[in-house]
């Protein structure tokens, strides 16, 4: 659904899936990436004795640690995947609303609700288990569901006329990424262009 009224504003919801769309694969894979190198890390600093020594080789202990993080990377992919799944079904659910003033990514209630459970869950985690990290993520996670980025703040936007997609990027690694229909992918590609300042780069691919 998408209106256009006359306050130069427009709007509308959309259901994105999770695992089937690029873009924001691209975003999960980022984190798992962190995770899975992470894991590699702690590896490497349990098996660095025996590389220092020159005994990694000789060392079948040191191929079992290494077999033990595959398997966890492994199992990590594999949950999420899951997760996403059963939890999420597979969408998100998000409305976007444009003005003359800013771009503004919502997670609408449905979406809000489980989001919230989810933060609301790492939080206790992290506070029982005594890890900061943790904690902190729930509660950043929680303070960003929504998204507003001014018009004067994006220094380039990238058009995906097949993907129905643009992404927005802003200073300090501030990013957004607009999901349209096919419908409405032109009028919605033509208001952005015309918001976006001088200073803005415009790329298509």
């Amino acid at each position: 659904m998408m209106d256009i009224n006359t306050k130069n504003e427009i709007k509308w919801d959309i259901d994105v899936s999770i695992l089937t769309n690029r873009f924001i694969m691209k975003e999960l894979l980022k984190v798992l990436g962190i995770a899975t190198f992470i894991t590699f890390s702690i590896v490497f600093l349990i098996t660095l004795p025996s590389i220092l020594s020159g005994n990694f080789y000789s060392n079948s202990s040191n191929a079992s640690d290494i077999k033990y993080a595959l398997i966890l990377i492994g199992l990590l992919f594999f949950f999420t995947a899951v997760f996403i799944f059963v939890y999420y079904g597979n969408k998100y659910m998000l409305s976007y609303r444009m003005d003359s003033n800013s771009v503004r990514t919502i997670s609408r209630v449905e979406q809000r609700s489980k989001n919230s459970k989810l933060n609301f869950l790492l939080i206790i985690i992290g506070l029982l288990a005594r890890n900061p990290t943790a904690t902190g993520a729930g509660f950043l996670a929680n303070s960003r569901q929504d998204q507003d980025i001014k018009w004067k703040k994006i220094r380039k936007a990238t058009f995906y006329p097949y993907s129905s997609t643009i992404t927005l990027s802003a200073g300090y690694g501030e990013k957004s990424i607009v999901f349209c229909t096919k419908e409405n992918y032109d009028k919605v590609s033509e208001f952005i262009r015309s918001m976006c300042s001088e200073s803005c780069q415009i790329r298509d691919k």
